[in-house]
């Protein structure tokens, strides 16, 4: 009898064991994927933040450039937001173009000089947590872009035609 309860004892530890591994394993493999998920979903998130920010900025720089005149950029104000104004003229007719922020929006608004607007009314072009600005010296502006975790991303556009 000895002999044969020492072949039980040993089939249960044979059949223990590597159900006790497979175990181990398992929930070490379903804590990693937990914890990789974790950070993966950070970093998506983190990159997603970086890319509106800096699709804002490329986008106002771009505008900048694009009325590069002289005196046709400048810092100023609308509907009481600051905002980045590019003046020009069609068919002897004078637009304003205001970049700005406003109810979380970086937005846009194309208007004829003299016409009656608000904040409100100007395209939607990104959601941003911040968009800011500062004329440092004429005809360079430092731009600001604050992400929805604080951080924040800037760059500086010159204008070439200031004088």
């Amino acid at each position: 009898r000895n002999m044969r309860e020492q072949t039980e004892r040993k089939h249960v530890i044979d059949f223990l064991f590597p159900l006790a591994l497979l175990f181990v394993l398992t929930a070490t493999s379903v804590a990693l994927v937990v914890l990789a998920s974790g950070t993966y979903s950070r970093q998506v998130q983190d990159s997603e933040d970086s890319f509106v920010s800096r699709t804002a900025l490329s986008y106002v720089t771009e505008k900048i450039h694009q009325a590069d005149e002289y005196g046709a950029v400048y810092a100023g104000a609308f509907d009481g937001q600051d905002a980045i104004v590019i003046c020009q003229t069609y068919s002897e007719q004078t637009y304003m173009t205001y970049l700005y922020e406003y109810d979380g929006y970086l937005r846009e608004l194309f208007i004829q000089d003299g016409v009656d607007a608000k904040a409100s009314d100007g395209r939607r072009i990104l959601a941003s947590g911040s968009f800011s600005f500062e004329e440092s010296q004429e005809g360079l502006f430092h731009l600001y872009c604050t992400n929805k975790d604080g951080s924040i991303s800037d760059t500086y556009v010159s204008i070439k035609s200031t004088s």
